[in-house]
Parts: structure tokens; C-alpha cells; sequence
């Protein structure tokens, strides 16, 4: 028995990895699973004094980003690296994306509240959720932008903003995938639910998501990149103006 899981995980080991896709992501997933658990770990850890969430999102999104990229990692080192690095230049992008959550679920309470209005009350709600959602779909893009490449904020928010415009669909699963573990997360509330979140749940949100987006890094800003370079002799900085 030994010896057959044994052949069976040396076959594993032996087979190459996917160049692309998500056949890539999950094997990276498969084979690192653990450090991905550790940085779900790390993530909770660092985002407890909850300033220095911002950095740690980062963070957790910088060591997603390699795993799936170049199929191993020093887990410690990157994953600090990148938190001390963002700590300042997130805080204040993280504070508005905090507020516009904030905002949203603001004006779905007033919805809720008021359901006497009608219209109002529908507006209410349709406002709300767009806070939401642009909160999460822009901030997703954002933080994992500004983890990948060297960008200036600015031009990581206009990027993430045309990306989020451009690809509807990969917005859409974002925000699915985010509200699925989320009400997943809260029904089994409180013990699993907790244990789940410290373990798993995070990573488990943003591996995906960083696959998805650093995709579409690759194909809108690293590939045209990459050509334009051949094509000229003074290589210009990676900044989507």
C-alpha cells in the first residue's frame, strides 16, 4: 500500500506543470496547498489590528500571484516583504474602499428601513449595491495590481477601474465567488465558521481571484509589454497610461 501511494506521488511530482490556465492554478494549488493554508493564516494574523488589513490583503494577494506564476515560494519572505512595503502606500486606498463599503451597506439600510417609499426604497438598495460592488470588484484589482506590478497608485486605480469596465464577466464572478464563501462563512457561524475563515476561506477567495486577474495583467498590460519591447530599443517602464 505504501509503495503504490508512494508511485502515485512520485508520479505526481514528476508530472509537468500546465503553462496556463486553470489547469495551472490548480495544480499550483494542489502542490502548495499547504502554504496556502499558512497564508491564509498569516493574512488573519497580520489584518488583526485592523489598519493593517489593506497591507496584509497584499500581501496574502503577492504570495497567490507567485505560487500560480512561478510555481514555488519562500512563503515568510514574500509574504513580509510585500506587507512592509504596502503598509503605507495601502493604507489610504484601503481607507476609501472601506468607506464606499461603508456607503453601500449605508443606503441598502436605508432601503431596508424605509420599504414604505417604494422607488425611493428600490433606489436606495440599487445605490447601496453598487457601492458594494464596485468597492469589491475595483479593490480586488487594485490590491492585486499594486502586488504584481510597479505602479504607481494612481495609475493601479485607473487600471483596475478600465480592467472592471472591460471584462464584466470576470467582475461578475469575483462578486459571486465573494458572496458565495461569505453567506457560506456566516450560516456556519460561529465555530466552523470561524475556523473555516482562519484556515481557509480567505485564500480561498483570493487564490482564484488573483488567477483571474493576473490573467488579465498578462494579457492587457505584460504580453503588449513584452512586444512593444521587442520592437524598440529603449524598453519602457510596465505602467498602463
Amino acid at each position: 500500500m505504501n509503495l503504490l501511494t508512494n508511485s502515485i506521488s512520485q508520479n505526481r511530482q514528476d508530472r509537468p506543470a500546465p503553462a496556463s490556465g486553470w489547469h495551472r492554478a490548480g495544480f499550483m494549488a494542489w502542490n502548495h496547498f499547504w502554504k496556502l493554508i499558512a497564508a491564509n493564516i498569516l493574512f488573519v494574523v497580520f489584518s488583526l489590528p485592523v489598519v493593517t488589513l489593506p497591507a496584509a490583503l497584499v500581501a496574502l494577494d503577492r504570495v497567490c500571484v507567485v505560487i500560480y506564476r512561478d510555481g514555488n515560494i519562500f512563503l515568510w519572505y514574500e509574504f513580509w516583504r510585500e506587507f512592509r512595503r504596502s503598509f503605507i502606500r495601502s493604507l489610504l486606498p484601503g481607507l476609501g474602499f472601506g468607506m464606499l463599503l461603508f456607503g453601500g451597506y449605508f443606503f441598502m439600510s436605508l432601503g431596508n428601513g424605509n420599504s414604505q417609499l417604494g422607488f425611493v426604497a428600490i433606489m436606495f438598495w440599487a445605490l447601496g449595491i453598487f457601492m458594494t460592488a464596485a468597492a469589491l470588484a475595483v479593490g480586488e484589482f487594485f490590491f492585486i495590481m499594486i502586488s504584481t506590478l510597479d505602479i504607481r497608485n494612481f495609475n493601479a486605480l485607473k487600471n483596475a477601474i478600465i480592467f472592471c469596465a472591460a471584462r464584466p464577466g470576470t467582475v461578475l464572478a469575483i462578486l459571486f465567488l465573494l458572496l458565495f464563501l461569505s453567506t457560506s462563512a456566516a450560516a456556519l457561524m460561529p465555530l466552523i465558521g470561524s475556523a473555516l475563515i482562519f484556515f481557509v476561506w480567505i485564500v480561498g477567495a483570493q487564490y482564484p481571484i488573483c488567477y483571474m486577474v493576473y490573467a488579465l495583467i498578462e494579457e492587457m498590460i505584460l504580453i503588449p509589454y513584452k512586444e512593444q519591447n521587442k520592437q524598440c530599443s529603449h524598453p519602457q517602464a510596465i505602467i498602463f497610461n
